[in-house]
């Protein structure tokens, strides 16, 4: 019988304040990486203590703050955070919300934390070595997620015999390793000054080459015979295709022009704006 352990206790970090002429035989060489994780709000513990090692007062404190930021020095965009005492002496919070992290991907973020202490921008450092600045860990496949939507809008164009430009989105995938395989795919799209038809294409390829297209089924067609305006997008969508057999999936269209009135003067049949896959 295999047999796990699990533990639960806080995500807790020890500051240092007022370091400077500090006499204490106790020196924390370094300080732990902090673990955050996607999918979840995640709640921080600050253990703020003076050089003795003793936990100070909060009320001497005030604006204390949780700045982080990416391995370039940016800050998340809601940061700072603000950190609140608790009614345990020297013991303060923070929570990083689930929403802060939904479009990062698992890297090292770096952090430190500053206060006003008598009316002076303070650093909180991580060290007894005055190191400022810690590092948080982001992992980013502790809880499950949902595959999110996926937006097309650069095209590939191709000449036909009759000179007309065949313009079509990269190959839209269709399989994705998930525990509950996708059955069908919605698409939005959006033209803007568009006429002609769009068709979405299917191949049953397990690789893509030119070649992969050459015998892929239409499975879907909207016909545009009229524009509102050159410049007023219009959407529709295909919803709920099935994936069935193929591989990828591709959306295309013919970019025609249009004379006026006859006269060699080709107007722009307008274009896709855009593809969202979900």
């Amino acid at each position: 019988m295999q047999k796990i352990s699990s533990y639960l206790y806080p995500n807790r970090i020890e500051l240092l304040a007022d370091l400077a002429g500090f006499t204490t035989e106790y020196t924390n060489v370094y300080q732990r990486t902090l673990k955050i994780y996607n999918g979840i709000d995640n709640t921080i513990e600050f253990d703020i203590k003076n050089a003795d090692q003793k936990r100070i007062d909060l009320s001497t404190l005030s604006l204390i703050r949780l700045n982080v930021m990416d391995a370039a020095g940016n800050a998340l965009p809601n940061s700072p955070y603000t950190v609140s005492s608790t009614a345990i002496k020297g013991i303060a919070t923070v929570m990083i919300p689930e929403a802060d992290l939904t479009d990062l991907t698992d890297q090292f973020l770096k952090y430190s934390v500053t206060c006003m202490k008598a009316g002076v921008d303070t650093i909180l450092y991580a060290d007894s070595r005055f190191g400022a600045v810690g590092t948080i860990e982001l992992v980013g496949n502790a809880m499950p997620t949902f595959r999110d939507e996926r937006v097309y809008d650069t095209f590939t164009g191709e000449i036909d015999l009759y000179g007309n430009v065949i313009q079509h989105s990269s190959a839209i995938p269709t399989k994705f390793y998930e525990a509950v395989p996708t059955q069908s795919l919605s698409f939005d799209i959006k033209t803007i000054g568009y006429i002609g038809t769009i068709t979405l294409e299917g191949t049953t390829a397990s690789t893509i080459s030119v070649e992969s297209w050459k015998s892929a089924v239409p499975l879907r067609t909207y016909i545009i015979s009229s524009r509102v305006s050159e410049t007023t997008p219009v959407s529709f969508s295909w919803t709920n295709v099935p994936i069935e057999k193929y591989n990828y999936f591709r959306v295309k269209w013919t970019q025609y022009t249009l004379s006026v009135a006859g006269v060699f003067n080709p107007v722009p049949s307008g274009k896709v704006a855009s593809i969202t896959v979900f």
